[in-house]
This record gives C-alpha cells, structure tokens and sequence, in this order.
C-alpha cells in the first residue's frame, strides 16, 4: 500500500508511518478505489430506465416507486454513524470488501419475482453502499495525504462512470438479450465481483485503525461545529439533486415526448459530460488555497440546467442535460473533497462523512418520494422542478461559505477539536514580515466551542499566535 503522509493542511496527528510502496501498489490502489466507486451507484441508478416497466408490472405508483430510490437513502441515513465503528473495530479495509459481498447478494436479490424481494434486495443494496459512501473517503484520506485530491477526483469520477452506465446501458442490454426487467437489473453484479477480486489485496493488507475513543468523541463535536453543519448542508442538497434526477429524468423527458431509451440515454450523458469535472474538480481544490469559486460555479450551472428543463423541456434539451451535466458532476467532485479538505486528519474525515452523510441523505431521501408525490399531485413536473431550483439556489451560499479554508481537526489525541486556520499579519500592522517569519511561533491548541470556525480568518492551515 501507499505510505501515509500528512493530510492536505498538512497534519497527520495519528496516522500511522509506512514504508514508501512502489508504483505498482500505487496503480492497484488507485483500481481498487475506482472500481469500488463504479460500483456504488448502477444498483440505484439502474432503476430510472426501466421505472415505467416496474410500475406496469407490479401497479407502483410514482410515491411507491420513489421510494426503489429513497430506501437506499434512508439506510445511508440510519448507518453512517455506524460504518466508521466498524471500520476502527475491523479495519475499513475489511469492511469495504464485506459491503462489497453484501451489495452482490443484494443485486443477485432483486431477480426473484416478487414485490418483497425487490425491496429486500434494495435494502441491502443501500447497507451494502453506506459502508463504500463513508469509508471510501477515510481511507483516502489516511493512505494518501497529499495524493487525496488524485485519488478522491478518480472516487468520483468513478462514481459518475458507474451512473452514466446503468442510466445508458441498461434499457440497450436488456433489448439486445431479450430479458425482462430484473434480469437488467442484476447484470450489474458483474461489475461488482470485479470490484471484489481488485479490493482483495487491499483488503488482505488492511488494519484496524487506533484511536476508536478519540473517533468517538469528535464525531459528537463534529455535530456542534458550524464548518461541519456546512460540509453537511452543501452534501444534503447536492445528494438530494442527484438522486432525485437519477430518478425521474428520463421519465420527466419520456412525458415531454422522448421514447424511453432515448431518456435513459440523456440521464447517462448527463453523467459522461460531467465525468472530467468530477474528476478535475478535486484536484484542483486540493491544489487551491481556497475553493469558493469551485463551491459556487458548479451549483450555478447545476440551476442553469435545471431551469432550461423546467422551462422548455421539448427544445434544447440535449444543451440543457449538458450543462447539467456539468455543473452535477463538478458540484459531486467538490462535495465529497470538502470532507477531505476539511478534515486535519483521518478520524477527522471519518466523523465529518459521517455526520455529513447522516443528516445529507436524511435530506436527500425526501428527493425522489417528494418528487414523485408532487407529480401525482399536481399531474405536471414544472413544480417539482422548481422546488428543485430553489433548493440548488440555497446551495450557493452555503458554498461560498464552506469554500473557505477551515479545518475540522484532533489535537494529538485528547480528543478536542480544534478548527484552524493560519493569521497573517499584514505590512500595515506594524509587523515587520521579515522579522515575524524569523521568529518561531507558538502554535496553540483551542478546545472546540460552537462557532470556533467563524473567529479565524479563512487562509492556511494552522492557527498561529505570536509569543
């Protein structure tokens, strides 16, 4: 494996040291994190295509169905706490290959005819993927340090990989061999036993991670921080967007005209087009000293093409699901990097994507079943729509506000938080920058209070007091 090196503010309070691994181990982490990213989304994304099929099959009304979207959800909402316990008690190694079995049996689940075992398989598809959703980033962000914009940019660009091709391939697949719906469905267990031979050398080498206590107590702390209610906030809506177009875009589009191949064909380029963005998005974040121009612009064109769809769904639609697409697949990018930029170290990312994904997806999976109520309701989708776009618009400002460089991070194991940030002192203080930067300051660990991120200033990686 890797050798641990400090985080990205370049922190690395209790990571352990290992030997520097060679380039061979470098590319088999790096597969083994994009194939298990690939993985994580066709089992829900797969839906989408062939929705009309199941309601004209089992009768499901669009709330019913909804909830083959939001019942995943609702298990990332009930075990993300619980996945980085399991992660410190087995090592998150270990448990992303045990999530990996349980989303093939899953999957694999969902063939048998009956109602029960759609639903059963989907709540394991939803167990299955909460572990991979939090512990993906913790891992990150302990082997990689200074690699975890790379590395976090391939989680997410595998991420898309997977959701582009469930939304595009499935309805192609299922024509070419004839087969029904749940036979569609479960040819995405191929791709995850792949994912489980590529993961079983990372799995051999993982460890139980230390400091489970430490773990502990900042995972409550992350919950009175505002950086981390911000990180949440940010993660809610872009979640809830995501899964909500996952879910009825290509039926939104079949009902303005579109055939329903032709549908699932725009949700997969929405997610192609948006593949470099989620990939480019983290890199360039990590090499930024602060990310609100990333944290803003995408939402911006994630409203844009929105709106374009709310307004003229049947002209320029293609213009509309590409600028979706963008603006999707770079605000994916930069909201699972946030739990890495934000965190000093690993214990740090793992209570802020704990946290992050608990109250995200409590948000989120209100999407799909909400959506799918408005429709029947109001029997059109322009309301649905705009409710969406006032939510992406709400967004804005929370990015500008966890686009700026703070901190969720351990002070050497006491089990405080301290959220930091560097103070500079300008020419006009009367300082002299020469004669500051001569002398050594004395770095000063704050207990964590409610509020402490907004007391620094927003620049650099430590707080500094001058002695």
């Amino acid at each position: 494996m890797l050798n641990d090196t400090t985080g990205i503010a370049g922190s690395g309070a209790g990571v352990p040291k290992r030997n520097k691994s060679n380039a061979f181990s470098l590319l088999l982490s790096a597969a083994g994190i994009l194939i298990v990213a690939i993985n994580l989304r066709p089992a829900i994304a797969s839906v989408a295509p062939v929705v009309g099929q199941i309601q004209s099959e089992t009768g499901l009304s669009n709330t019913a169905t909804g909830l083959l979207t939001t019942v995943p959800l609702l298990c990332f909402v009930l075990l993300s706490t619980t996945a980085p316990r399991l992660g410190r008690s087995y090592g998150e190694e270990r448990t992303i290959a045990l999530a990996l079995l349980l989303l093939l049996a899953g999957i694999l689940l969902r063939v048998v005819p009956a109602a029960v075992a759609l639903f059963g398989g989907t709540v394991l598809v939803g167990i299955a993927i909460t572990g991979g959703n939090v512990l993906i980033p913790t891992v990150i962000k302990k082997r990689f340090g200074s690699q975890s914009g790379v590395m976090t940019g391939l989680y997410t660009m595998g991420i898309s990989i997977g959701t582009a091709a469930a939304a595009g391939l499935t309805i192609p697949w299922q024509q070419l061999a004839g087969v029904g719906w749940r036979t569609a469905l479960a040819v995405w267990a191929v791709p995850v036993g792949l994912a489980v031979l590529l993961w079983l050398p990372q799995h051999r080498e993982g460890r139980p991670t230390s400091g489970g206590t430490t773990g502990s107590l900042r995972g409550g702390q992350a919950w009175r921080s505002a950086l981390g209610w911000g990180v949440t906030g940010f993660f809610a809506l872009l979640s809830l967007t995501f899964y909500t177009v996952i879910a009825w875009l290509p039926k939104m589009l079949t009902e303005s005209g579109m055939d329903p191949a032709t549908g699932g064909q725009m949700l997969s380029l929405a997610n192609l087009v948006g593949i470099p963005f989620s990939l480019t998005a983290p890199i360039v974040a990590a090499r930024s000293s602060r990310q609100v121009w990333i944290t803003t612009s995408f939402p911006g064109l994630l409203l844009l093409g929105l709106l374009g769809l709310t307004l003229s769904p049947g002209v320029g639609t293609v213009l509309w699901v590409l600028i979706l697409g963008v603006g999707l697949g770079g605000t994916i990018g930069i909201g699972f990097m946030l739990v890495v930029l934000r965190a000093a170290d690993s214990q740090g990312a793992a209570a802020l994507a704990a946290m992050s994904q608990t109250a995200g997806y409590s948000v989120a999976a209100t999407g799909p079943i909400l959506t799918g109520a408005l429709r029947d309701l109001t029997g059109s989708w322009t309301l649905p729509l705009l409710s969406l776009c006032l939510l992406v618009a709400i967004q804005i400002p929370i990015g500008m506000f966890v686009g700026q460089n703070r901190q969720f991070g351990g002070t050497g194991g006491t089990g405080q938080v301290v959220l930091r940030s560097r103070v500079t002192y300008p020419r006009s203080s009367g300082r002299s920058w020469t004669s500051f930067t001569a002398r050594r300051p004395e770095v000063r660990e704050e207990p964590f209070v409610p509020g402490d991120d907004e007391r620094f200033p927003a620049e650099g990686s430590s707080v500094t007091r001058d002695t």
